[in-house]
């Protein structure tokens, strides 16, 4: 037998009974209304696992518009209205059927054709109740998912935060290549890297090791075998030792290694806990000490210092000039280094610490040059002296005064407070410290003494000092 174009010619058609006609198209659509030409529905046919069916049986004989939601009879005349105009170019509609004692419905997807000569309307329907539930759940997926990367991205924010505030240098580590993964900025520091120079570097080529991948097996191996385990290697970058502590933890289903490390003490000094006892003194001294370069920028600083100066955390001070928390800042600074740096030490310079916030104390400060290498390093020994500066200040009289004493006085009140204390003698003792101090600089000595360099000038001459001033 042969077909044309079409699957069913008109001679091919099937006659389908009436009775089998509903049996029929209820299997091949979830709804059938047919509507009367005023719009009145005359009869309903449904898909056997249809739900709820008793619904349907109201709709027969009411208005179709009275089992529409507000929205859907606006659609649903529209639609209609274009149909009768020109039944070949009617799309589907989805209405809304109301649900008794509900102010919702029940979607479905509607389709019109006309039935015999009378003007009936048959509209064939898809239930979309499926398709919105699981358009529900991909909502209700999408907003889980949003939420739980909210949540992530508050984690992942926290845990920056405690790496860049943690003084310990830490370093996690991929495996089995061995890459670096993250680390925090002082395993930066320690490492001698800077910004992201480290994360995805292999291990090996950060540490000293024999051969490709041999360093990353040693790990592992003493990580299962030892339960406090340690191991001490080199440095490539800056030659020093560093001692790292690994452990071992899974991430997602993938194992990783965490790194603690530090720097490793030189073998001379263990002998005698030298290095420890210095440690120890440093992080928990009484005293501030602080390490700066021969431009005045802080390398370290200790908790003391931390303290004096109003500052949470010590990567915050690193970088920083110590100029800033020096009440006369590049004086104070030029004094105590180029004094420093031609005897070795400077003892007792007394000035005033600027907080982070503004308030000030007094304070004196030793200088000491410390031979470290090729560039010049100054450890600075601050002592808080606020809570005796006043008591010192009454019990200095002009009859018990002494060189000593004077020059203690300098530094920490004006020229004219001390003059009005002591004789002529001590005024140009005063000044004869300040040149000392500075070196012969009349600038600098004017600005310590809280004189303007006219009136330096002019006590120069009258203390027959004008001969050793200079202009530098």
């Amino acid at each position: 037998m042969r077909f044309s174009e079409e699957t069913w010619t008109s001679g091919l058609i099937p006659m389908i009974e009436p009775d089998s006609f509903t049996q029929v198209m209820s299997l091949a659509v979830d709804l059938g209304i047919v509507l009367s030409p005023s719009e009145k529905v005359l009869g309903v046919f449904a898909n056997p696992a249809f739900r709820p069916k008793e619904v349907l049986l109201r709709f027969e004989g009411m208005q179709l518009r009275d089992t529409l939601t507000v929205e859907s009879n606006k659609k649903f005349n529209q639609r209609l209205a274009d149909f009768r105009a020109d039944p070949n170019m009617v799309r589907p509609v989805e209405l809304n059927h109301l649900l008794p004692g509900s102010s919702t419905g029940f979607p479905v997807r509607y389709s019109f054709h006309s039935i015999g000569e009378g003007g009936k309307i048959l509209m064939m329907g898809r239930d979309l109740r499926p398709i919105a539930e699981m358009q529900q759940q991909l909502v209700s997926a999408q907003m889980a998912l949003e939420k739980d990367y909210e949540a992530r991205r508050e984690h992942d924010m926290q845990f920056r935060v405690l790496m860049a505030s943690i003084d310990d240098a830490m370093m996690f580590v991929s495996l089995p290549d061995g890459a670096v993964k993250d680390c925090n900025p002082a395993a930066r520091v320690l490492l001698g890297k800077q910004g992201g120079d480290l994360v995805g570097v292999s291990l090996d080529q950060v540490f000293e090791s024999k051969a490709k991948g041999e360093l990353v097996d040693r790990l592992i191996a003493l990580s299962n075998e030892n339960p406090n385990p340690q191991i001490t290697l080199k440095a490539r970058a800056l030659g020093r030792m560093v001692t790292l502590r690994p452990v071992l933890f899974r991430s997602g289903g993938d194992q990783a290694m965490l790194c603690r490390m530090t720097a490793t003490a030189p073998q001379a000094l263990k002998s005698d806990n030298l290095q420890s006892n210095l440690t120890g003194l440093y992080e928990r001294g009484a005293d501030a000490i602080v390490f700066v370069s021969a431009d005045g920028t802080v390398l370290s600083a200790n908790k003391a210092f931390l303290n004096l100066a109003d500052v949470t955390h010590g990567q915050a001070l690193k970088g920083r000039a110590i100029t800033d928390f020096l009440a006369r800042g590049n004086v104070d600074l030029n004094v105590m280094l180029e004094n420093a740096a031609r005897s070795g030490i400077m003892r007792a310079y007394t000035t005033r610490v600027t907080g982070e916030f503004g308030a000030e104390r007094a304070v004196e400060i030793s200088t000491t040059h410390v031979q470290t290498g090729a560039e010049p390093v100054f450890a600075l020994i601050v002592r808080d002296t606020s809570r005796v500066d006043h008591t010192r200040s009454e019990t200095h009289q002009l009859g018990e005064v002494d060189a000593q004493s004077v020059v203690e006085l300098i530094g920490s009140q004006s020229l004219r407070d001390i003059v009005a204390r002591t004789t002529d003698v001590v005024e140009k003792m005063c000044i004869e410290t300040a040149v000392e101090l500075t070196s012969n600089n009349r600038v600098a000595a004017a600005e310590m003494l809280g004189l303007s360099r006219q009136s330096l000038y002019v006590k120069l001459r009258k203390y027959g000092l004008l001969k050793s001033g200079s202009d530098d």
